[in-house]
């Protein structure tokens, strides 16, 4: 895969670089004109090569973009690629890990249209924890906190699209380990469903039972049509709203 995306040399030295490095390394990718930074030897790869290897995100938009939510942003590779896929849009990364956020501040750095928010996201505004904190921080899940435990806060897709200023969610990536439950299953959803018109969505469903039954009947109440991009589900509006 490297080999077909990038050319036999560039992609033999970026996998070679990738695959056998350990550390922070920079990665310098074919149409960007920063490096990313990956923590290699750890799942940084496999989300880099999700992204840029795969093309997961490169399913087109029909339009021109205005507003994008990356939930669940990790280190930013899915928004740097939207980024350079739609230099004009406005892109929301939301990420709640420090370690992760830190590395997504720094990648998403040379894109001015892309703002970034230490915060998970939830039905509504709440205080969450992480939920398996002894796990390695790409995996880490999170629930409703209580009553004096570390929380960090998070926010309503609701309320991220009416702090944007913009009408319509123009594209929406979900990947946030089976926080898609709560998200989907919540009758609040249809709020911001009826204002989006693309999404791009990774079920959990081993982590969370029920993600893609909660996820596949908040969208039949809407007109998407679906494909799939590798680990994403896609969902297309029909008609686009403006």
């Amino acid at each position: 895969m490297y080999l077909r995306r990038f050319g036999i040399v560039r992609g033999a030295q970026l996998y070679a670089q990738t695959k056998w490095s350990r550390g922070p390394i920079d990665v310098h990718v074919p149409g960007l004109a920063q490096p990313l930074r990956m923590r290699a030897g750890t799942s940084d790869r496999g989300c880099f090569n999700q992204i840029f290897v795969n093309g997961e995100y490169d399913t087109p938009f029909p339009a021109r973009p205005r507003l994008i939510i990356d939930a669940g942003a990790n280190v930013g590779y899915a928004t740097v690629r939207l980024a350079s896929l739609y230099p004009g849009a406005k892109i929301i990364a939301i990420e709640p890990e420090r370690s992760n956020y830190d590395l997504l501040c720094r990648n998403a750095a040379p894109y001015p249209g892309v703002s970034t928010l230490l915060s998970g996201v939830w039905p509504r505004t709440a205080a969450l924890t992480i939920d398996n904190p002894g796990d390695r921080p790409w995996a880490f899940r999170v629930r409703l906190a209580h009553p004096g435990e570390a929380s960090f806060p998070a926010m309503s897709i609701q309320d991220l699209l009416r702090q944007s200023g913009e009408a319509t969610l123009d594209i929406l990536k979900l990947d946030v380990e089976g926080t898609e439950y709560d998200l989907f299953s919540d009758p609040t959803c249809d709020e911001w469903l009826s204002r989006t018109n693309m999404i791009f969505v990774e079920t959990h469903d081993h982590q969370r039972p029920g993600c893609s039954r909660a996820l596949e009947a908040a969208l039949a109440r809407h007109r998407f049509d679906r494909s799939d991009a590798g680990e994403n589900k896609v969902y297309l509006r029909r008609k686009l709203l403006d």
